[in-house]
Formats: C-alpha cells, structure tokens, sequence
C-alpha cells in the first residue's frame, strides 16, 4: 500500500491522482497521433479529452460521494479531494459522454463516430486508475488466501488484488476495442463493444471486491448497473445495428 507517492516540500504526490494522469496522457498522446486518420486534427482532439475528463471526473466523484453521503455530510471539506480515490465509474462515463456529445453538436461531427474514438481509451486510463486502486488500497478484494494474496494495513486477512484484476481485463480491453475500431463496419461499433466488454468485466469482478455491499437480489449496485448496460447495449445492438454488423 502507498497512497503518497512522494513529499515535495509542503506538496504530497498521491499515488492513486498520479496513476490516473500517467493514464490519460498516454492516452491523450495515442488519440492525438491517431486523430489525422479520423479527420480531425490533434488540438481538436485534445479539447474534446480537455472536455472530457474534468466532466467524467466530476461525475465520477458525485456519484461516489451519494453513495457515501452519511460519511461525506459530516466531512464535507473531503468531498473535493478525489486524489486520494473515491469514484464511481459509471459515473464518470455518463457524464463524459454527456459533455463529448456537446462537443460533437458545436463542432457539427457525428456523435457516435467520436465517441467510438474514444472508446479505446478510456478502457486505457481505467487500467491505470485501477492500478492506483491497487496502490492506495481503495476498491479492495474480499478475503482470499494464496500465494498472490495481498494485505492492507487496516484489513486482519488477505484479499484478491482485485484491482489488478480489473486493470488487467481493461487493458486486454483497450487492444480488442482498438482492433475492433480499426475495422468496424458502422458508427457506433466500438461504443457498442465497449459497453458490452466492460459490463461484462464489471460484472465479474465485482464477485472478488470486497469493499461493496449487496443492494438489489444478492447484487452489489455496480452489479446491477453492469446488468443496465449490457441489457441496453444488447438491446440497441438488435435494434438499430444488427443489419449493418
């Protein structure tokens, strides 16, 4: 566990906010070197990543902080501080999505073509995001014993590392959605896909976390929403996009 990646003078460098930003630009780097082939140039693309993430973390970080409501109504000055971890994915997504579709009507281009751009990417931070989990100790396994076991300070037993599942399956998830963007057959594929792996990867991990409690017929509330997603994606798949697959 090392939530403080170093001490510069009075500044502390949180592992879990430093991990995040390797993320997004690296993925902010391969977006504006793959612009060119979409039309677009590489300024464009970054203002539309500098729309983008502060929405998604926004997002992120309220859907995060409902949730802890109780804990947050009584430490109110720690709502802004999601450098240390604390939010919800889902969140983040919509909200991005929400604020890349604004973009894409002021810049008159397809929604769907943009936001299948970004698809990739985003499976590309989450794996480092989720290796941040790792390191600050947030979004930890339920208890578990084996030689690849590990152990939080404030935790009496070992745990699945969890989050090095997740970024694992996110960055197997970032080259199947690259490989699908590079040949899809119609707008809106590799959002589609996206949603359908992810759901998927959700889903399943959630099983090994043990930080989350059930909500709804044994399923946590991230369970649930997986369940959201991929019934909607499978749904807009056989709708409107069968035909053209």
């Amino acid at each position: 566990m090392l939530p403080v990646l170093f001490h510069a003078g009075p500044v502390s460098v949180y592992t879990y906010g430093f991990c995040v930003a390797v993320g997004v630009l690296l993925a902010v780097f391969l977006m504006r070197r793959k612009s060119g082939e979409q039309g677009w140039t590489a300024d464009e693309v970054l203002d539309a990543v500098l729309y983008f993430t502060p929405a998604g973390f926004l997002g992120a970080r309220i859907f995060y902080v409902v949730q802890q409501w109780d804990f947050y109504a009584k430490n109110p000055a720690e709502i802004i501080m999601f450098w240390e971890g604390g939010v919800v994915f889902y969140g983040g997504v919509i909200a991005g999505l929400l604020f890349l579709w604004i973009y894409s009507r002021y810049k008159k281009w397809h929604s769907l073509k943009l936001f299948d751009f970004f698809a990739p990417y985003i499976a590309l931070a989450h794996a480092f995001g989720r290796i941040g989990c790792f390191l600050n100790g947030c979004c930890y396994g339920g208890e578990f014993f084996s030689p690849w076991s590990v152990r939080y300070p404030f935790l009496n037993f070992p745990v699945h590392p969890v989050q090095l599942y997740e970024a694992a399956a996110n960055f197997t998830a970032f080259f199947i959605l690259s490989t699908i963007h590079a040949r899809r057959k119609y707008d809106g594929e590799t959002s589609l896909a996206y949603f359908l792996i992810y759901g998927t990867i959700r889903f399943l991990s959630e099983d090994f976390r043990g930080d989350n409690t059930p909500f709804w017929a044994g399923l946590t509330l991230p369970q649930v929403l997986s369940l959201a997603v991929l019934a909607v994606s499978a749904a807009v798949y056989f709708l409107f996009f069968r035909k053209k697959a």
